[in-house]
C-alpha cells in the first residue's frame, strides 16, 4: 500500500470517520499480527457476517487469528474509502498465500487475491458495526476448489 487508499468524504465529520477506517486497515488488517482492534472497535461492536455475527473486539481478534493462521502473509489493502455521515464504505482486496488450514481446507500453498466491499458504521469515534461481501466463488477457485 505505497500510496494509500483514495479517500472521499462529504463533510469534516465523515472525513474523520474515513481516516479512522484508514488507520484501522493500516494498523490491524494490513499484517498478520491482527492486534490492536480494541483501539478502533466499540466495546459493543457488531460484525454482521453471513457466516455468523461476531461481537466485540474479541470476536474480531478471533476471526483475524484464524485468517492469519491460514494466510500468514495475508493483508487487506484498502483501495477506496468513501464516507458520508456515520457510514464508511471501503473497497479493498485481500491477498496472501494459504499456508495453513482454512476452514475444512488444508493448506494448499496457493496465492489468493480477492475483492472485498465493506460498510462500517462509526459512532463517537469508534467503529460500531460492519457488513461485508466478497468474491467467495473467486476465493474457492483460487484455492483449487471447483465452484
Amino acid at each position: 500500500m505505497a500510496e494509500g487508499p483514495s479517500i472521499f468524504a462529504d463533510s469534516l465529520a465523515a472525513s474523520a470517520n474515513a481516516e479512522l477506517l484508514a488507520a484501522f486497515f493500516a494498523s490491524v488488517l494490513c499484517g498478520p499480527s491482527g492486534e490492536g482492534a480494541e483501539r478502533f472497535l466499540a466495546a459493543e461492536f457488531r460484525d454482521h457476517d453471513p457466516a455468523g455475527d461476531d461481537t466485540g473486539p474479541e470476536g474480531v481478534a478471533a476471526k483475524l487469528a484464524a485468517l492469519w493462521l491460514a494466510f500468514p502473509d495475508g493483508r487487506f489493502e484498502p483501495i477506496e474509502i468513501v464516507a458520508a455521515g456515520d457510514r464508511v464504505a471501503v473497497r479493498s482486496r485481500l491477498s496472501g498465500t494459504q499456508a495453513g488450514p482454512f476452514g475444512p481446507l488444508p493448506a494448499s500453498g496457493r496465492a489468493i487475491d480477492i475483492a472485498f466491499f465493506d460498510l462500517y458504521r462509526v459512532a463517537d469515534g469508534w467503529i460500531a458495526e460492519h457488513w461485508h461481501v466478497f468474491d467467495e466463488a473467486g476465493l474457492m477457485r483460487q484455492l483449487g476448489q471447483g465452484v
